[in-house]
């Protein structure tokens, strides 16, 4: 049987994904996460994208989200009457590489999955830097594992409802059921995924201004 959790909403669920639910839930994040997640979505504004890229970019993503699924929990929001995926929470569990020498979570699954597509490579670079910046294993060296909530997305069509905030209320509660993990959390770049999080208890570690910041690694590449 299923484990469901908790949704404020009424005609809604949120399970634990199961595999066969795989291609609905990279179809969906396709739609309702790739083209929409703020960061991604400004850098490709303001790229001039090729046909050929915007496929590579495309594979690049559900290769990754593939990759992710295959190795950390995933949780879903199911419209009861139509029976549709209309949320996601995709995660990634991985481990305190200062107390572990295992390969794991996202440094593995990035080395697996390296993007083709310029502009991903781009992308992930800028995240990559964020997270050496905040650095959550200094602040909490005793976590031997931590749960990233990597995608949370919503269809346009069921937003407004809180279905974001069951969702991320629902991954902490999850990951309480992980006795290694000593921590939660999230890059959000949007205000609306920001409040979602604050509403669960969620703590803001760091802000980052996305209109001004820089990716200085990229600014020195040679041309």
């Amino acid at each position: 049987m299923k484990k469901t959790y908790i949704s404020s909403i009424p005609g809604y669920s949120i399970v634990l994904a199961q595999e066969d639910q795989l291609p609905e839930i990279l179809s969906f994040l396709h739609k309702f996460f790739d083209k929409e997640e703020t960061m991604f979505k400004s850098l490709y504004a303001n790229t001039m994208v090729t046909d050929e890229e915007v496929k590579l970019i495309a594979k690049d993503h559900e290769k990754l989200q593939r990759g992710i699924f295959e190795h950390s929990p995933c949780l879903v929001v199911v419209h009861e009457s139509t029976k549709k995926i209309v949320g996601v929470n995709l995660m990634i569990l991985s481990k305190n590489p200062r107390l572990s020498d295992e390969s794991d979570g996202v440094s593995a699954i990035f080395s697996k999955n390296a993007p083709c597509s310029k502009l991903v490579q781009e992308y992930f670079e800028y995240l990559s830097i964020l997270s050496e910046q905040v650095d959550l294993y200094d602040k909490f060296p005793r976590a031997k594992a931590a749960l990233e909530f990597y995608a949370i997305a919503v269809d346009k069509n069921h937003r407004r409802m809180g279905l974001s905030v069951d969702l991320t209320r629902a991954g902490a509660s999850l990951a309480k059921t992980y006795p290694d993990v000593g921590f939660v959390f999230g890059v959000y770049t949007s205000l609306y995924s920001k409040r979602s999080a604050e509403k669960v208890g969620m703590k803001s570690i760091s802000d980052t201004d996305l209109l001004t910041y820089k990716n200085i690694k990229v600014l020195r590449q040679p041309g």
